[in-house]
């Protein structure tokens, strides 16, 4: 229960910042900003992860979907830091030197490379890590919310291939969803105080 309740709390706490670190971004459109969105994202990946498993095995996850729900999460995981890391690290510094980088290869530049990635780990990978989730367990309030999500992420991922527009259905599953996801299980779980 104690270990439920510090994932729970740490899965409101990450979504909280990384609305904050958007909102910074959206309002000063300035450099530190849009590092600390990028950051926000690999660390949001990280705690995604981390909660995911826990608030899985405490829904008494079957053991076969446990384990691709982790290779899932870790692809997340694994491809948005590559993207993010990439555009921290050399495409915005280049920039900042004069080199002409094409758009195809900037994070937030639609269709390009780091987009693409960012997009397999948010929409494919995390659709699939709540697909699991909503398969291999018994309690219908998660299942059906994992199901939810599961949907937007992939109907986001699919999406993305006809407008970019229809990229924004997935950051509900894996925003907004898994933020309701954390709450549901911290109320039933007498987490959050009442009133």
């Amino acid at each position: 229960m104690k270990k439920l309740r510090k994932a729970t709390a740490a899965g409101i706490t990450a979504e909280i910042l990384y609305f904050l670190s958007v909102a910074a971004f959206l309002v000063f459109h300035s450099g530190w900003a849009l590092t600390l969105w990028e950051l926000m994202t690999v660390i949001g990946a990280i705690a995604i992860l981390i909660v995911m498993t826990v608030i899985a095995d405490s829904s008494g996850i079957k053991s076969i979907y446990r384990t691709f729900m982790l290779i899932s999460l870790s692809g997340t995981m694994f491809f948005t830091s590559a993207a993010h890391f990439t555009s921290i690290g050399v495409t915005r510094p280049l920039e900042a030197q004069g080199v002409n980088i094409p758009d195809f290869v900037k994070i937030g530049q639609f269709p390009g490379y780091e987009m693409t990635i960012d997009y397999i780990a948010w929409g494919l990978f995390m659709g699939c890590a709540f697909l699991c989730v909503s398969l291999g367990i018994s309690e219908k309030v998660m299942k059906y919310l994992s199901g939810i999500c599961c949907v937007l992420c992939l109907s986001g991922f699919i999406g993305s291939f006809f407008s970019e527009s229809l990229w924004y259905i997935a950051p509900l599953g894996y925003g907004i969803g898994f933020l309701i996801m954390c709450i549901v299980v911290s109320k039933k779980h007498g987490v959050v105080s009442q009133g």
